[in-house]
């Protein structure tokens, strides 16, 4: 058993660490830092500029020549454990990831994106509330948002638009949950025998186990790929089925908020058909794992290294085989999603959509992924768990294939979608607003940060 002083130690150290943390320094009153998104050939599309209606100002809400302006939908798409560095357009030249590197290509690509938090539900509840974890209270998976907090997807209702969640949102709150229009496929990986996609799964002929009831799975550190699986009964694969369902029905005569979660690359790495054998072990970048290094941090990371390998993975004496085995797995989540992500994208375009939608592809947060010794994810702020990707795409008004090296944070993203849309920015979001960044207009105007609250 782990001594409950070891757990109090651990959870104090969590505690602790929301403190400022310092990861760049950029000179007041510089102009932002940017570039142009690099991509391999392969990855190059060529298409013609997004054109759309102008979006809604704040001076919108009136009509203009007995018109009335409409504001553009947002189709706020997010992953789960995504780190930045594993993407395509990112620089990783072993992974495939076509559709996020073809969205990177016609929107602007934060490159100093960092969530509030390591963990799903504070930070989650940090991009839904505009605020940081010390003031909306959600410090930690099972802890519940407060009531009194008002989410970007609550304000967008009171402002007319449709609200909907396909796929993991993970926000515990009753106000949120009044707010939403349509929801589906929240939780799908239990077992119950109501589950929809369980019942989808049946109806194809095939029976679905839950990765963490897999022979192995623990000692292979949670990578149970599923190559005889068809790739359409895998979770991403029905939620995005079921997203593209929606927006083929949903109602045009007025805005929508669609939030769809994907599950993937969160453990278990289940990819599934030819997705599960898409990269070998001996293919995938090498990472970070010295028992040199955990003996010279804090004792509170030795402290979590034995808890975390007590409760759930044996890896501390893991093999390098099984640690690549674990990265090539993940790799295969990351694909699958992309692939998923490039139907609902298609999808959308096909519908007329495209040109009248924001777009946002972000992560909760990321992952160790063999990193100082460690699978999964943990309560420390290190760059594997905090930087994430953040594209944005704002038709008719953001610029295409600019990487934004500025740093920024989860917490902007509402007041940036209020901007975009044309709503006024709540005073109690603690956010900035990333429109100068995202247009190129007023740059001059934008105001760099010099470090990241976490």
């Amino acid at each position: 058993m782990v001594p409950d002083t070891f757990r109090w130690r651990l959870w104090s150290a969590f505690r602790w660490s929301m403190v400022l943390v310092l990861l760049s320094s950029v000179a007041a009153g510089e102009e932002p830092r940017e570039r142009r998104v690099s991509l391999a050939p392969e990855h190059i599309t060529h298409s013609e500029p997004v054109r759309s209606p102008e979006v809604a100002r704040s001076d919108d809400t009136k009509p203009r020549d007995g018109k009335r302006v409409r504001r553009p939908n947002i189709l706020f798409i997010t992953a789960d454990h995504l780190r930045y560095d594993t993407l395509g357009f990112t620089g990783d030249s072993v992974i495939q990831t076509p559709a996020i590197d073809a969205l990177a290509g016609r929107s602007v690509s934060f490159s100093n994106y960092f969530v509030q938090n390591p963990v799903c539900h504070p930070s989650r509840a940090t991009i839904m509330t505009g605020r940081y974890p010390c003031n909306h209270g959600v410090r930690w998976n099972f802890s519940g948002l407060n009531e009194n907090e008002v989410t970007l997807l609550e304000y967008l209702k009171k402002h007319g638009y449709t609200t909907a969640c396909i796929g993991k949102y993970h926000l515990s709150q009753r106000r949120f949950e009044r707010a939403l229009d349509y929801k589906e496929a929240s939780s799908i990986r239990n077992m119950r025998p109501n589950n929809p996609f369980i019942q989808y799964v049946k109806s194809r002929g095939y029976e679905y186990k839950t990765g963490f009831a897999l022979p192995n799975f623990k000692e292979r550190l949670c990578a149970v790929p599923q190559p005889d699986q068809p790739e359409d009964c895998h979770l991403d694969a029905y939620v995005g089925m079921r997203t593209r369902e929606y927006l083929k029905r949903v109602d045009k005569s007025k805005p929508f908020f669609l939030w769809l979660g994907f599950y993937g690359p969160h453990h278990p790495y289940v990819p599934s058909g030819r997705f599960a054998t898409m990269y070998r072990a001996d293919q995938v970048p090498p990472f970070h794992r010295s028992r040199d290094d955990l003996k010279k941090k804090p004792i509170e990371y030795r402290l979590f290294f034995h808890v975390k390998e007590h409760k759930f993975y044996p890896f501390y004496n893991a093999s390098e085989q099984t640690f690549r085995e674990m990265k090539a797995a993940y790799y295969g989540m990351v694909s699958q999603l992309d692939w998923q992500l490039g139907l609902v994208l298609k999808t959308l375009k096909e519908l007329g959509l495209e040109q009248n939608t924001i777009i946002v592809f972000t992560s909760d947060h990321g992952e160790f992924l063999g990193d100082h010794g460690i699978p999964g994810k943990g309560p420390f702020l290190l760059d594997c768990m905090l930087h994430v990707p953040c594209l944005i795409h704002a038709p008719g008004v953001g610029r295409q294939g600019v990487v934004c090296d500025e740093l920024v944070e989860s917490v902007d993203l509402f007041p940036t979608l209020c901007s975009l849309t044309g709503l006024k920015i709540p005073e109690w979001v603690q956010g900035r607003d990333l429109t100068p960044l995202v247009t190129g207009k007023r740059l001059s105007q934008y105001r760099s940060r010099t470090a990241i609250y976490a």
